[in-house]
């Protein structure tokens, strides 16, 4: 069993006879009277176990009668914090909405589709792996002939017949070793296959209306042809005749 010391027996029940909560029967001046009992008397009428319980809780109600009115922490934060008014809530709940609806209003709208800016596209995908970006060709480092500075003019005069057909059928159609474009050439008429790197004929890869607006970028773009802004009405005249305008995702991947 434990043993209390008879001091703080006395001492806790002191301080409940002073709570009022136990009526004093005078047993603690006897207590005190007799001075230091010897261990035979402790082990006799030494407190129990309820007895100790029993003053822990005592001391413990004393305590939290000393302290009255403290509340919790958390429980101050709360009540001091501001609140969210009730006009902000649907604000909140419709502020993602009004964002998305912002961005579509305020984004621009898309470029029309040209007969120019579909044979950039065109030739990008088709064109551009052989005769490279700018057209440069063979003196840029890549293996078809230059396409830009005028070259393609000198070649090809006319933009209906020569260019257009040269472009359909390719180095298999004009037949390998036979002369196209102009004969006039200051340096001659080229001749199909001489450059080793064959043109392919589009005709059966591309819609008309693609090949007309390839055609005319490398001409107007890559070769600088000065066009009057008569024949650029007819020319897209022709372009939407042919089917052009209604998508502006060029001619696919690869080629020549």
């Amino acid at each position: 069993m434990t043993e209390v010391p008879e001091y703080l027996l006395e001492r806790s029940r002191q301080r409940r006879i002073d709570l009022g909560l136990l009526e004093d029967d005078g047993s603690g001046g006897a207590a005190a009277a007799t001075g230091t009992p010897d261990s035979a008397t402790l082990a006799s009428s030494g407190p129990s176990t309820a007895d100790v319980i029993a003053a822990a809780k005592a001391d413990a109600k004393l305590e939290l009668q000393a302290e009255p009115g403290i509340e919790p922490l958390w429980v101050s934060a709360a009540r001091s914090r501001t609140r969210i008014p009730m006009w902000a809530l649907p604000v909140m709940f419709f502020l993602p909405l009004w964002a998305f609806v912002y961005v579509k209003l305020t984004e621009p709208p898309p470029e029309p589709v040209t007969a120019i800016t579909e044979g950039a596209a065109t030739y990008a995908a088709r064109c551009a792996s052989c005769h490279g970006g700018a057209g440069a060709g063979s003196e840029g480092g890549g293996v078809g002939r230059p396409l830009y500075n005028g070259e393609v003019l000198l070649t090809f005069p006319r933009l209906e017949t020569d260019m257009l057909h040269w472009l359909e059928v390719g180095s298999e159609g004009i037949g390998i070793g036979n002369s196209y474009g102009a004969t006039d050439r200051p340096e001659g008429a080229h001749i199909s296959g001489e450059t080793g790197a064959n043109m392919p004929g589009f005709g059966g890869t591309l819609s008309e209306y693609k090949i007309y607006s390839v055609a005319r970028y490398i001409r107007e773009m890559l070769s600088g042809e000065q066009v009057s802004d008569e024949e650029v009405a007819a020319r897209e005249a022709e372009w939407e005749a042919l089917g052009g305008g209604k998508d502006a995702g060029g001619g696919g991947h690869g080629g020549h």
